[in-house]
């Protein structure tokens, strides 16, 4: 008798399949990773642009304690905004002066939708 070798049909049906769930789930991982991506992206942007102001608070902070507000237009939209303000806090026995600066970031994410995040720092003035 003659053998002959190859595959049958129901097999090539079969890898086919199995070879179609594993495509389907990299495609799937791929499009999590990119929003996962982008959400990082705006969140990375607003916590930098709170650094960034949070640092020119800490210079001036000793001389005015005034809060404020401000605005990151990209194009004509808002992209962040930020508010802050100081609170006055003291050392038991101790003449300088402490402040406690908070500033929260407000930003739209990917989906449309209003995040606010929060940073804070001590500055002690002690002329």
């Amino acid at each position: 008798m003659k053998r002959e070798q190859g595959f049958t049909l129901v097999e090539v049906i079969i890898a086919i399949l199995v070879l179609t769930v594993g495509l389907l789930g990299l495609v799937t991982s791929a499009a999590l990773v990119t929003r996962m991506i982008g959400r990082g992206q705006h969140s990375a942007v607003a916590a930098q642009y709170a650094q960034r102001r949070l640092e020119m608070l800490r210079v001036t902070g000793c001389k005015t304690q005034a809060g404020g507000t401000e605005v990151l237009m990209r194009g004509g939209t808002a992209a962040d905004s930020l508010f802050w303000h100081f609170t006055q806090w003291a050392l038991p026995n101790q003449t300088a002066k402490h402040w406690q600066i908070v500033v929260r970031s407000k930003y739209q994410t990917a989906l449309g939708k209003w995040r606010t995040d929060s940073t804070e720092t001590e500055l002690s003035c002690l002329f």
